[in-house]
């Protein structure tokens, strides 16, 4: 499929059309969605062998099965408007075509006209058989122009048919362009069938396991749960210590220090749906309190951030400047690193290895740690909160 899809990318890369902006948001889009349906392949065949839980391979699946859809539809939009620029280009190759034809017969008329004046003395006798100076001057002027007329005529059709050759090799292009997108929406729309007979036998799977699921269930509450109260916990002390005056003054005027938070804390405001992911990968479990996706009746544990699945070791960056304020180990969540903003907080879970340390100054983009793979799930476990009150990431980042 990507052998496919980079011909067809190049052909239309290398097409005219109406401007840069959508050529380069064509090829973002689709590079988009193909780099995530890859990485969602790689998770999946990670977790094959590894992860009993089969939610974690619905969840998956599913996304990947969306993303194959969107895939498909943004190929066939392609599909579509090549379609029209083939028609444009054919309307192009007609009209210059039937220029050429009316070029030819006008250079062939002055040809004729050439031969039969092609004799000095004939030349001659027509010039001075004017009735005055004037029609003498016009006709020679006419005789004399009939050659330049064929030589500007001759370069005409030269340029006209060099025309020509350009719409038709266009044409061409736009032509395998249209092939390479078809094999390529072939190709996916095979690979969505394939994954859509795996959803359904997970789903077959997964209800006829309901009670080690719900066993999998409590497991993971308890988990969430004590992470949630740790995250808050710290939280709340963080806050206290602010109204407190600790580590300032009770005086009514702020100390250099929170007059640096204050100023970080709208700069992090400020970047609402700016921020930069903190790792590469699809969102797979979202903020919120979400239902089984098979038993409906069933409530997940609420998710205070979102679950990000990525590559196995794939490094996680901080989304702004600020100060690690903690490194804990969590059962279920491995290590993880709390970051303070000014009165915002990041949290980065499910790492294999820190290399921050608490108190440390992160800047933007910095490498916090590794995401590790916990129960053959390769994912990072993201919160962010204003104060004491956890946000929805995507909300936040770019």
């Amino acid at each position: 499929m990507r052998r496919f899809l980079c011909t067809a990318l190049i052909v239309l890369m290398a097409l005219p059309v109406s401007g840069q902006t959508t050529k380069a948001g064509m090829q973002k889009k689709l590079t988009k969605v193909q780099n995530e349906i890859a990485e969602l392949d790689r998770q999946i065949k990670a977790n094959e062998a590894k992860s009993s839980d089969a939610l974690a391979q619905l969840t998956l699946t599913r996304k990947k099965i969306a993303a194959g859809k969107e895939l498909a539809a943004e190929l066939g939009r392609q599909i579509d408007s090549t379609g029209r620029r083939i028609e444009a280009k054919k309307k192009d190759i007609a009209q210059a075509s039937d220029r050429y034809d009316m070029m030819l017969g006008a250079y062939e008329m002055l040809i004729r006209r050439a031969y039969v004046n092609r004799d000095t003395k004939m030349w001659l006798t027509y010039i001075f058989a004017g009735k005055d100076l004037g029609q003498v001057f016009r006709r020679y002027n006419y005789l004399r122009n009939i050659s330049g007329d064929m030589r500007a005529q001759a370069r005409d059709i030269r340029d006209q048919k060099a025309l020509m050759e350009r719409e038709m090799s266009a044409l061409d292009s736009l032509k395998e362009a249209s092939e390479a997108l078809l094999a390529t929406r072939s190709s996916e729309l095979k690979a969505l069938q394939a994954d859509e007979k795996s959803e359904k036998a997970m789903v077959a799977k997964l209800k006829k396991g309901k009670a080690d699921y719900q066993k999998q269930l409590a497991r993971k509450q308890k988990e969430a749960d004590a992470l949630n109260k740790s995250i808050r916990d710290f939280v709340a002390k963080q806050s206290a210590g602010k109204s407190s005056g600790k580590k300032g003054t009770t005086t009514g005027k702020s100390s250099p220090r929170s007059q640096a938070d204050i100023k970080l804390s709208n700069e992090f405001a400020g970047n609402k749906g700016k921020l930069p992911w903190p790792v590469q990968g699809t969102i797979v479990g979202q903020f919120g309190q979400h239902n089984h996706p098979v038993y409906t009746n069933v409530k997940l544990p609420f998710n205070n951030g979102c679950n990000i699945a990525t590559s196995a070791g794939a490094p996680v960056k901080a989304v702004f400047a600020g100060t690690v304020k903690n490194v804990v180990v969590l059962p279920g969540y491995n290590q993880c690193v709390l970051v303070q903003h000014g009165d915002y907080y990041t949290f980065y879970c499910k790492l294999k290895d820190v290399r921050v340390k608490t108190d440390d100054k992160v800047a933007l983009g910095d490498v916090i740690g590794s995401v590790d793979t916990i129960s053959g799930e390769t994912q990072l476990h993201f919160q962010l909160w204003s104060g004491t009150t956890p946000q929805d990431p995507e909300k936040w980042l770019r």
